[in-house]
């Protein structure tokens, strides 16, 4: 029974992925105009693989895709119901951090995040040069290196033009 279900999960992120590709091509954009519109949010490699059914898209990311694309998350999917399969997730989405504008930052104030962000490209392979995506756990731990509550960094980080 086990097997029956992820082959239906597989075949869901496929079918998933091909709406994407579909979605895209028919904006005529290129998987580079996407990562560009993005601000660097997105990858060509991982935006591939989403569209080849190779990786799986969050929620959260489909959100920022169809933002992209101009067309609502549900349309993507198909969902008929897009309350009650989507909710409010748009207070879910992954937060960016704008890794040219770190320099608005202090020294001391930007050593903690730079390590931080640096340990997560590291970690995630991830070359990013613009944008960096964080998640609430992330921003949880940087707050508690700062001595603030998470949404007290956030605000400041948004302030600062750091964060949207």
């Amino acid at each position: 029974m086990m097997h029956a279900e992820e082959g239906a999960s597989r075949r869901y992120v496929e079918l998933v992925g091909e709406r994407l590709r579909r979605v895209r091509q028919e904006r005529n954009l290129s998987l580079q105009d996407v990562v560009d519109r993005s601000g660097g949010a997105f990858v060509v490699s991982t935006l591939s693989a989403y569209e080849r059914g190779k990786r799986s898209i969050s929620l959260e990311r489909l959100l920022e895709l169809a933002e992209i694309y101009g067309i609502s998350a549900p349309l993507l999917l198909d969902v008929e119901d897009a309350r009650e399969v989507f909710g409010d997730l748009s207070r879910n989405r992954p937060l960016r951090i704008n890794l040219e504008l770190l320099d608005r930052l202090s020294p001391e104030e930007r050593r903690p995040l730079e390590n931080y962000l640096e340990f997560l490209r590291n970690l995630r392979g991830d070359p990013a040069h613009e944008v960096l995506t964080i998640r609430k756990d992330d921003l949880a731990y940087l707050s508690g290196l700062y001595g603030v509550r998470p949404q007290t960094l956030k605000e400041r980080l948004e302030a600062a033009g750091i964060m949207d």
